[in-house]
């Protein structure tokens, strides 16, 4: 209990009682001044978690553009494989075919050939055999 003697006594009090109210206002001021740390801090924890989900977000994109390209060149491998295959079997289709070719001109030109032989030794068997003694008289 406070016992008044004089009025300056009386103001010393009203003005240490409105001071009291400034001591919850600097409570309150640091209470905001935490609080305005907190946001900030959760600011650049959200900042930092965007930054890292952007980087997340270029690494998915980059591996995505790195699998399509891949995917690329094993298509364009496959088709030249293909081509390539086709080309061998028709390339070894034709040879074939060459060989046979070439196996039915021979056994032709053999057969046309013992044929002539034939007709011909028949021909020179049928010819007269004709001797002929030349002389000759000088003019």
């Amino acid at each position: 209990m406070i016992v008044i003697v004089s009025r300056e006594e009386k103001e010393l009090i009203q003005q240490l009682r409105k001071l009291s109210p400034l001591s919850e206002t600097s409570g309150l001021t640091a209470e905001v001044l935490a609080l305005k740390r907190q946001i900030a801090d959760l600011e650049i924890q959200k900042s930092q978690r965007e930054e890292e989900h952007a980087k997340q977000e270029r690494e998915l994109r980059h591996m995505v553009g790195l699998e399509k390209k891949r995917q690329e060149v094993e298509i364009a491998q496959a088709k030249r494989d293909t081509e390539l295959t086709v080309r061998e079997g028709n390339l070894a289709a034709d040879r074939k075919r060459f060989d046979e070719q070439l196996k039915f001109n021979t056994e032709r030109f053999e057969k046309m050939e013992s044929y002539l032989k034939s007709m011909l030794s028949d021909i020179l068997l049928r010819l007269p055999n004709v001797n002929l003694e030349l002389k000759r008289t000088s003019k």
